[in-house]
């Protein structure tokens, strides 16, 4: 077994890890919008706390404006060149507008979406591996260890997102000194998993009374097991669903759109006075396709990304 020493060595090199190096496109954020940091935003700080991303909230905005400016430019320009040089339509002026601003929105949903999706798949990732973890938490309090070498030894184990928070609380008490309730109270209010704070508040409840850290990770590690299995059915029957879903009705009634451009252009008909054939399946092709998509797979990224399947 490993000695207090060998432990702490360990600890301190997972946390130290690779060093940190800022890419020259986060320095040009932040050189414009540095202004940012001169105020405290803590909500920006703790979603990239959350995230576990090592930046400050003046370059994570920077970022995101800096990028929704570039993209829009890119975008006006590059729809002015196709829709007057390459493809004429009548609805080319709409679109030299529609799209630009369509890009403005998702350049500037973009950074934020990813953080997001990062602090979602923690939780994911956190709540998967969790009933294994307090089983191996309950085989160490069972060999005699107490529960605050309990946590350095997940601290200093592979269980991903886990292992990470267990680290932030070794490095709160061993490093920056402070009490052991408070470090595990402290990343219990930060970290995105539900289910994790519970379990912290139990451990920090355990710790404060003295109770059995073993008999409280075996009936934890029960439930979150049959809650696992569970939800991975659960999964399985929303997808299933969502699939015929999508199959039968988005594909069809594109099918069914696409028969219809062509049956009204065969009997000469316009459905406004301004709009020919050709406009329509350009409608058809640059807008209701992938705004039809995108709403599916935003309804897929909410019902889906949170786990709570």
């Amino acid at each position: 077994m490993a000695t207090t020493q060998q432990r702490q060595e360990k600890f301190e090199k997972g946390k130290k890890g690779p060093k940190t190096e800022i890419s020259w496109y986060n320095k040009f954020s932040y050189f414009a919008f540095r202004w940012l940091d001169n105020k405290p935003r803590p909500g920006v700080l703790a979603l990239l706390y959350k995230a576990d991303i090592q930046m400050l909230p003046g370059m994570y905005l920077g970022n995101i404006i800096t990028t929704a400016m570039i993209v829009t430019v890119a975008v006006l320009m590059s729809s002015w060149v196709i829709f007057t040089f390459i493809l004429h339509s009548a609805l080319a002026p709409i679109f030299e507008i529609v799209l630009p601003l369509a890009a403005l929105g998702a350049s500037l949903g973009a950074l934020p979406l990813i953080t997001l999706n990062k602090i979602t798949g923690k939780k994911v990732k956190i709540d998967s591996v969790l009933p294994f973890v307090l089983a191996y938490m309950a085989t160490l309090s069972s060999a005699g260890m107490n529960p605050v070498e309990t946590i350095r030894a997940v601290a200093i184990k592979d269980f991903g997102p886990i292992s990470r928070e267990f680290q932030k609380i070794a490095y709160r008490s061993d490093v920056l000194g402070e009490d052991i309730i408070s470090a595990v109270n402290h990343v219990a209010l930060n970290t995105p998993s539900d289910t994790f704070r519970e379990l912290l508040i139990g451990i920090s409840n355990i710790i404060v009374s003295g109770g059995s850290l073993r008999v409280y990770c075996e009936q934890e590690s029960r439930e979150l097991f049959v809650l696992k299995r569970a939800k991975l059915k659960g999964f399985i029957d929303s997808l299933a669903a969502f699939s015929e879903g999508y199959i039968g009705g988005i594909v069809v009634s594109l099918i069914m759109g696409v028969i219809g451009v062509i049956v009204i252009g065969a009997l000469g008909l316009r459905i406004l006075p301004f709009l020919n054939t050709q406009d329509l399946f350009d409608l058809l092709v640059f807008l209701f396709v992938p705004l039809i998509n995108i709403v599916f797979l935003a309804v897929l990224e909410t019902r889906f990304s949170s786990g709570d399947v």
